[in-house]
């Protein structure tokens, strides 16, 4: 044992009891620290500086891994100065990590005042470079220069630092928040406009910091006022409460849920709700209450299928025999023998303009979709075809292709890429195109596979986007988890159920995989007997719950390899122990942000949507390359890695294990699931995660912890209401769409 007494940064908080807490940290120099504190008055948060006295003795976590832990009575807060500005300051010409330091470390708080006084440029000087005075005197006239210049050019720029410096006063230290509330509140007068709106941020960060930091700027710009029924409160807390549940993927609540998540913020719900009621910021399915901007995007969503079925077909579809013959000669094209359900499905789908085609693992969509997109384009159309994931379009394309007629699929990011650049072309001719990209015309049918994982922002923007008159098709399985993003629109299009065709006869046997035949016990709710593995390469199989460490390296070793997971702090505890384990000491290493540090080889996975940059909430890839300059990427799907933009880094994390939600989409040789006894794992994110596999999946579980998923089922809930499908005129579709909302 030693003494330590250093400042260190909460990273994660692990427990929160009235007489102690234990969270993990980083000292300064950025090494982390479990710290186990024992006294009272202490709830930290993650970005909070403390000075930590006690014993530092080591610590062996779950996995075995060996971490220094401060055993503490005595912890005090501490004002990370500079811990916004500093990033800032690394921007400016010839600015990097040390000089930045130097210069926070001499004047705190009062550096934007000093890089604004002339007067004060060679004491700046002296800070940067002590022993290069000539060397000093360049750098700081570069950067009063800079600074001037983001002063006269743009006062916004120039607000930026003083905006920071603002909140670090407040007490916000992690700068990936600080960034969010700049670019929500980017302008001269951010500052004041943030003491009028106190709790704008409420949306974007935690309720604990959010209502902290809040109280402060109501006491600044009001200090006779009552903070707790402040209407500022009331309005941030139910903000908060739409950001809670949104990230839980709903766009709706049940009023209870949401009067219980209020007194959860110690808000009176039925002020809240009434004020939001008076000001017309409340949105209402039925019982149910709307988040709002949620609610915007799925009536538009709603308005643009209805809009959609309202249009003058592009050609006429035949009926009867003569649709029963262009169905077959469709069938013998593609050399391919359907079952009678799936004959009616693909004549079912060619008369639809919006469909879903519905159905389990192994019953043959793929299928389907190939013999329909030969009739769409025998009666003189043109087929577009998508996946939200690299995989899952390269699986479509190399399944839906003949060797007469190859076809190729795109990620919807790539798709929704080629939509934009058609829409500036067809507005300015001058625009350029790629020869690649894909003209969508008023005949195009648009088939999206695995369409359950397409969520609600990034189906508007498709919907968006495309031209008068043409078609969608969405396949998908009803059986799988909701998208990683909010909404669930596949699941409710097949809920509503006048638009679906639907296939249900499992067609793979289990002499060619025992995958599907397992996935359609759990998805029929029937708790699979499953034997223990003894080192097979094929079938589905459990390994003891204490041997998930081990087995995932003995597998990682041989096969391609997926590890899914329910818990984030498993996912975390397992990329951290595998990335230690696997790099040599001297490695070459990155840290991209908060959330992951990588090396060339490791897996990632894309945590947010970035359509413009081709990436996607779930992406997978790995990491072929990694200097100062840039990050090089091998993402799913695409044949040559591409360097990581450099806005994206923070939304890009480690994926030697990731969750069953952004699994969704992939697949591999072999699935390792941590089938943990939680709520969270359930039988559709249980059938998810088996139908990942392609050869081996492997269920590490205590006993009854399968059957215990088997028997729960996940629970989404949303305000998209799809009218059944009718004759509308395109005058009433029109009409439908919301009016006045932001």
């Amino acid at each position: 044992m030693e003494n330590f007494e250093e400042l260190v940064v909460v990273e994660r908080v692990l427990s929160q009891l009235e007489r102690g807490c234990i969270f993990t940290a980083r000292r300064e120099g950025g090494d982390p620290v479990r710290v186990k504190f024992s006294g009272r008055d202490t709830q930290p948060l993650e970005g909070d500086w403390f000075i930590v006295k006690g014993l530092l003795t080591p610590f062996r976590d779950r996995f075995g891994r060996m971490v220094d832990q401060v055993e503490s009575k005595r912890m005090k807060r501490a004002i990370g100065k500079g811990s916004l500005l500093k990033p800032w300051l690394e921007r400016l010409p010839n600015i990097g990590d040390a000089r930045a330091a130097r210069l926070v470390e001499a004047f705190g708080h009062d550096l934007q005042a000093v890089l604004s006084d002339l007067s004060r440029v060679s004491e700046v000087a002296m800070v940067l470079e002590p022993s290069k005075p000539v060397l000093a005197t360049k750098i700081a006239a570069q950067v009063y220069a800079r600074v001037a210049a983001q002063a006269g050019a743009d006062a916004v720029k120039a607000a930026e630092v003083g905006f920071l410096t603002y909140l670090e006063q407040l007490g916000i230290r992690e700068s990936r928040a600080a960034s969010q509330l700049w670019r929500l509140m980017a302008g001269a007068d951010a500052v004041e406009r943030l003491r009028r709106n106190p709790y704008v941020f409420a949306a974007l960060l935690d309720w604990k910091l959010a209502d902290r930091l809040g109280q402060r700027l109501v006491r600044d710009a009001e200090p006779t006022a009552s903070i707790a029924g402040h209407p500022a409160r009331l309005l941030g807390a139910l903000g908060s409460v739409w950001r809670e549940l949104l990230a839980e993927g709903d766009t709706a609540a049940a009023p209870a849920r949401v009067e219980a998540l209020l007194k959860a913020r110690n808000v009176s719900a039925e002020a809240a709700l009434s004020l939001a009621d008076e000001k017309g910021l409340l949105r209402r399915a039925g019982e149910l209450l709307r988040a709002p901007g949620a609610a915007w995007l799925e009536d538009q969503v709603v308005a643009a299928i209805l809009r959609i079925e309202a249009g003058p077909p592009s050609f006429a579809v035949p009926t009867g025999d003569a649709l029963a013959k262009l169905v077959y000669d469709a069938e013998c094209c593609v050399g391919m023998h359907l079952t009678g359900e799936q004959s009616q499905a693909v004549a079912e789908l060619l008369i639809l303009p919006v469909a879903a085609l519905q159905g389990g693992a192994g019953v043959g969509k793929t299928t389907v979709m190939k013999v329909l997109a030969l009739a769409w384009e025998t009666l003189g159309g043109d087929v577009v075809m998508g996946a939200l994931a690299g995989k899952a379009a390269l699986t479509l394309a190399r399944g839906a292709s003949t060797q007469e007629r190859p076809r190729l699929a795109y990620t919807v990011a790539r798709l929704i890429g080629m939509l934009e650049r058609q829409r500036l072309h067809e507005e300015d001719s001058s625009r350029k195109r790629p020869a690649s990209d894909v003209q969508f015309t008023s005949k195009t049918l648009l088939i999206v596979d695995e369409a359950g994982m397409l969520d609600t922002p990034g189906l508007h923007k498709l919907l968006s986007l495309l031209p008068a008159g043409a078609r969608l098709l969405f396949a998908g399985d009803y059986g799988q988890l909701p998208p990683v993003g909010i909404g669930k629109f596949f699941h409710d299009l097949v809920a509503e159920g006048s638009r679906v065709a639907t296939l249900t006869k499992v067609l793979r046997q289990a002499s060619d995989s025992a995958i599907p035949v397992v996935a359609a016990q759990v998805r029929n709710g029937v708790p699979p007997a499953l034997s223990a593995w003894k080192g097979e390469a094929i079938g589905v199989f459990l390994v003891p719950e204490a041997d998930l460490v081990a087995t995932q390296r003995q597998l990682r070793a041989r096969h391609e390899l997926l590890v899914v997971a329910a818990k984030k702090t498993t996912v975390a505890a397992i990329n951290g122990a595998e990335s230690t384990f696997r790099r040599a000491p001297g490695t070459p290493v990155r840290r991209l942000g908060p959330l992951a540090t990588v090396a060339v080889g490791d897996p990632v996975v894309v945590t947010a949507n970035r359509y413009q940059h081709g990436l996607f909430n779930g992406l997978l890839g790995v990491v072929q390359g990694v200097d100062d300059a840039e990050v090089l990427v091998l993402w799913d799907g695409e044949s040559l890695p591409r360097s990581l933009p450099a806005e994206a880094e923070g939304e890009v994390e480690l994926a030697f294990a990731i969750t069953c939600h952004k699994a969704q989409g992939s697949s591999s040789e072999a699935v390792l699931i941590a089938v943990e006894d939680t709520p969270l794992v359930t039988r559709d994110w249980l059938y998810t995660a088996i139908t990942r596999g392609k050869e081996l999946v492997l269920l590490a579980a205590a006993d009854g912890v399968v059957a215990g998923a088997v028997s729960r089922r996940t629970q989404r809930i949303t305000g998209l209401r799809i009218p059944a499908r009718r004759r509308i005129d395109a005058e009433e579709a029109a009409q439908w769409a919301p009016r006045g909302w932001p």
